[in-house]
């Protein structure tokens, strides 16, 4: 699909999805509505990639709603971007994916093995903020750097990097955009060697920006960060044993509280907005579009005990709300109230140390990323273990949770961003090659990307000898709706919707 046409229909996918998620429109509680629809599972690419390089960690992120953003002919919206080994991959299609290289397009790499601490995509989905791992710098380029016919290096051994990627050596763990061009991190001191945990800012405008200090006295060690949509900044203590045990507290500041240019840092300590005491490890935050607030971590260093792995956690926005009141701080999420607090467990073991989460705004989920190393019926791994902690060959899983009204821009009861033809209505789902992309939208018979008088060919073929690829309707026949299919796709080139 190319050219005007394609416009028109991007533009009307936008405005369904937009119309069918938006939180200023008639909205469901996605807080008490998430796993209504059937999860879905994605299997992500291994921790030391496709090519055998080493990495302890896969980071994701996923590209947000109504970007324009395009990579090579693939539009980034709601696609998923793995970093992990010496590579840069992005979601070929949107349908289940498998941990198969076919099913993940190397866009960019690198030449140190990573152990990514995170990718994060700007809300405009034009730059992208990557952190290569611990003694390696951040990185900050923009997404039209990602080509999928000819992916750049990034950064080279010796730390040069290609035009347009900036380098920032800062100290980090987890960061979140703020807007378009400052980054908020946590990790380190702010400024100064890397013991404690701080919070600073970055402006990702001034290439030898190296950061200011926004929040200082945090004690031990790094947690998640994140920003909201209402200015709330969200982070927390990731380790901290105690006495008193503090791992997994998480703390807010209202938008009047902090800024980008701060004159002198907050002190943590004197800040009283409690949003959670002793959940998971704080590791991984976020917000939903809702305004809920998401929490992994797992508990890798056994703080909580068991109780604490195998889950991610949902906060209600609620007490984000209650939290934030600007005269008066209301109290912190009650564990035991299900109208404040979920647990999401896609571990059937419940026994992984560390659980990711993000949120997909365009597929309208939760993903809850989960390590598989053991599952039943041989539940063998022990929390925190050597089998449930994350390494090299690990193939990270996301489990996606739904609202009850999820984004399905062509009708056919599939969530978009698990639609393997999310424009065709397809609801059978039927991959008959196996390349990712439903049958209903897949007219290149040949996998060669382009359909055209070899696919033609093909087709004719199947006519009087019956090949299920070329049964684009699925009806177990060739036939003339069939072949009306496949002429309305002739010319094009891949990806396929």
């Amino acid at each position: 699909m190319h050219g005007f046409n394609k416009k028109i229909v991007t533009f009307i996918c936008i405005l369904t999805v937009f119309l069918s998620v938006s939180p200023f429109l008639a909205h469901s509680a996605d807080f008490d509505e998430y796993a209504q629809y059937n999860q879905a599972v994605i299997d992500l690419p291994p921790a030391g990639d496709f090519d055998g390089n080493s990495s302890w960690f896969t980071a994701v992120e996923c590209f947000p709603r109504n970007t324009q953003a395009m990579i090579g002919n693939y539009e980034a919206e709601g696609r998923i971007l793995a970093a992990t080994g010496k590579t840069i991959y992005l979601q070929k299609t949107y349908g289940p994916t498998s941990s198969d290289s076919q099913h993940w397009l190397k866009v960019a790499t690198v030449s140190n093995n990573m152990d990514p601490s995170f990718v994060r995509i700007s809300p405009d989905g034009t730059k992208i903020a990557l952190g290569l791992g611990y003694g390696q710098p951040l990185l900050v380029f923009p997404a039209s750097l990602l080509d999928p016919d000819n992916p750049p290096l990034l950064i080279d051994a010796d730390g040069n990097p290609v035009s347009g990627v900036t380098v920032y050596n800062v100290n980090y763990y987890d960061a979140d955009w703020v807007d378009n061009q400052y980054l908020v991190i946590n990790g380190g001191q702010w400024p100064g060697p890397p013991y404690g945990s701080g919070v600073g800012v970055l402006d990702t405008s001034d290439p030898n920006d190296q950061g200011k200090a926004l929040i200082t006295n945090i004690p031990g060690a790094s947690a998640g960060i994140a920003v909201d949509a209402d200015g709330n900044l969200v982070t927390g203590i990731g380790y901290a044993p105690g006495p008193p045990n503090r791992t997994g507290e998480i703390k807010l500041w209202i938008s009047s509280e902090w800024s980008t240019s701060p004159d002198s840092p907050l002190d943590y300590e004197a800040n009283n907005r409690l949003v959670a005491q002793n959940v998971l490890s704080a590791a991984y935050l976020g917000t939903d579009e809702e305004g809920n607030l998401h929490v992994g971590g797992g508990d890798a260093f056994g703080t909580g005990g068991a109780a604490e792995n195998g889950y991610a956690a949902l906060i209600s926005k609620t007490v984000i709300d209650r939290v934030a009141d600007p005269s008066n701080p209301g109290e912190p999420v009650d564990e035991s109230n299900s109208a404040e607090y979920r647990e999401l467990a896609p571990d059937p073991c419940q026994n992984d140390s560390a659980t990711g989460i993000l949120a997909n705004w365009w597929g309208g989920n939760l993903a809850v990323m989960w390590n598989p190393s053991s599952i039943p019926p041989n539940c063998n791994g022990d929390p925190g273990s050597a089998d449930e902690y994350w390494g090299p060959g690990v193939v990270p899983r996301l489990t996606l949770y739904y609202p009850a009204n999820p984004p399905d821009y062509d009708g056919d009861a599939v969530p978009d961003s698990i639609d393997n033809a999310y424009i065709t209505s397809n609801p059978g789902q039927q991959d008959t090659d196996g390349d990712g992309y439903g049958n209903a939208c897949d007219a290149d018979f040949n996998n060669d990307g382009n359909v055209n008088l070899v696919d033609n060919a093909i087709f004719g073929q199947a006519w009087h000898n019956y090949n299920p690829n070329c049964d684009l309707n699925s009806d177990s026949s060739i036939n003339f709706i069939d072949n009306a299919m496949f002429g309305s796709r002739f010319g094009q080139s891949q990806p396929w919707y």
